[in-house]
């Protein structure tokens, strides 16, 4: 076992069996799934711990990224240079994409259709879920399908939020949560994971460690990875295997940096197909209040998700939905003996003084493939390293546009129904879900990466995240880039014990 600072494992004569670039859930939970099978890992982190994130003002600079398009997406929070990567600001939400997700539907790029079913990633998701200790309690017919129920959540009880989703005909459900066991509230792969991918001695971690770009032989081999830190060092990573899993921005811009005489236009990017069909998850919210008893209430946030509208406009042509309740006053269990006639005010007459607690439904929408929005490299500016930075281009489509429509539509039927008072329509919210950009399929000419997310121009170059899906659903990506994760190392495993018999 090995973490260090400085560049010194990058000297090893011996090439490492698997360089992965980034410490996010990806590639920890890959490397940890690598070395328990007894693969030698160099894991390559450009951040360092999260106070680091917050007082070195040099790794902050290195999440930038210029924007330019009609969604307003903010530059600032989406992007971290940290050990573990964005889950040091996951809320732990893990749900699976739906089989539909996988089949054709009307976001689904016509010559670009998933290489995968659902099937192929139902035992990961159930090792993903075991690994993650996802909690959520029994689960509907709406829900994706499952061979056993998930165990119940410790998060409190929703049946206050059940009865209000009964009034409306709509079926609820805890969010499927990932339960931590070092922390009190939030899982952090680097608290989880970390410990025991560390213990293992096939493990080298160098944090500090910035890849600037890939190099290629005459083979189109990956011969190593070119690594600078902030002192000036430069050194060169070796492998028999390189997998870039730095998040849905950096991912592409690493591909995009790596040109040379073998890939002039960056590796993977022969057909101009690295960077595009970025998407992502913009939310419609609304926020107001229900009348409560002053006596019968107890302080806490609880958080309902349903699944029944996910594939409700998709024979409009249109993407799926995935909308959430959230109370932050609710009423404790012996309240639940009162029938619920029609609205919250009726069960609650004469229970004594009745105040105004706050109330939030929201929705958060699927977004339409579209090859114009894009991660490419800015023509202006660079980073510390003078490598250009990213540039995002996204753009709402006509069929974005109209499915917000669709989901406010639906949130204030239930505000009304509900007879929320002081209604109030929040900014559209982004969920921080980087996805697309790498995306896998069958041809070179259509995506990024193969079905085993190896880059098609490559023989031992790999991709992991969430910027490999095709489409991005309206689920959390989490769950299914863990599940992803440990599908890569089952195949990197297999490939390097397949050539040590030769």
């Amino acid at each position: 076992m090995s973490r260090d600072d400085s560049f010194a494992p990058l000297d090893a004569t011996e090439p490492y069996d698997v360089c992965i670039v980034g410490s996010g859930p990806a590639g920890m939970v890959l490397g940890g799934a690598l070395v328990a099978r007894g693969v030698r890992v160099l894991m390559l982190e450009s951040g360092r711990g999260l106070r680091s994130w917050f007082t070195d003002r040099r790794i902050r600079s290195l999440a930038r990224y210029d924007f330019t398009g009609d969604t307003d997406y903010p530059l600032t929070r989406t992007t971290s240079r940290v050990l573990g990567g964005n889950s040091n600001f996951w809320t732990g939400r893990c749900e699976r994409l739906h089989p539909s997700d996988f089949e054709r539907h009307a976001y689904t790029p016509p010559e670009n259709p998933w290489p995968i079913a659902y099937a192929d990633l139902d035992p990961y998701y159930d090792r993903a879920e075991q690994l993650l200790r996802v909690r959520g309690g029994p689960r509907s017919g709406f829900c994706p399908p499952r061979k056993a129920p998930l165990p119940l959540p410790a998060s409190p009880d929703i049946s206050y939020l059940h009865r209000l989703g009964d009034a409306l005909g709509v079926t609820f459900e805890d969010s499927s949560t990932a339960t931590p066991t070092k922390t009190l509230r939030f899982f952090k792969v680097h608290r989880e994971i970390l410990p025991a991918f560390l213990n293992s001695e096939r493990t080298t971690l160098v944090t500090g460690a910035t890849v600037t770009r890939l190099l290629a032989d005459g083979d189109r081999r990956i011969v190593g990875a070119e690594v600078k830190g902030f002192d000036g060092t430069t050194k060169i990573a070796r492998a028999r295997h390189f997998v870039v899993s730095c998040g849905g921005i950096e991912s592409p811009r690493v591909l995009l940096l790596s040109r040379s005489e073998q890939f002039p236009n960056g590796v993977g990017n022969s057909h101009d197909m690295v960077g595009r069909g970025f998407n992502e998850h913009p939310n419609v919210s609304f926020t107001g209040t229900l009348p409560h008893s002053w006596g019968t209430i107890v302080p806490t946030n609880k958080i309902a998700r349903t699944h029944q509208y996910y594939s409700t406009y998709r024979a409009e042509g249109l993407g799926s939905v995935f909308p959430v309740m959230r109370q932050a006053w609710v009423l404790p269990n012996h309240i639940a003996k009162f029938r619920l006639s029609n609205v919250p005010g009726t069960m609650l007459k004469g229970l004594g003084r009745v105040f105004r607690a706050p109330f939030f439904v929201g929705a958060g929408t699927e977004m339409k493939i579209s090859p114009a929005n894009r991660v490419t490299l800015s023509p202006s500016r660079t980073d510390l390293f003078g490598s250009p930075i990213a540039h995002l281009i996204m753009n709402f489509s006509e069929e974005d546009r109209r499915l917000l429509d669709r989901a406010r539509g639906l949130l204030r039927g239930w505000l009304s129904r509900l007879q929320v008072g002081s209604v109030r329509e929040l900014e559209v919210a982004w969920s921080r879900h980087h996805q697309g950009a790498c995306r896998m399929g069958l041809s070179p000419a259509t995506s990024v990466v193969d079905a085993d997310l190896r880059v098609h121009e490559t023989p031992n170059l790999y991709v992991c995240g969430s910027e490999v899906f095709v489409t991005g659903g309206a689920m959390q990506p989490s769950l299914t880039i863990v599940a992803l994760a440990l599908r890569l190392a089952d195949h990197l495993a297999d490939r390097l014990r397949t050539a040590e018999r030769r």
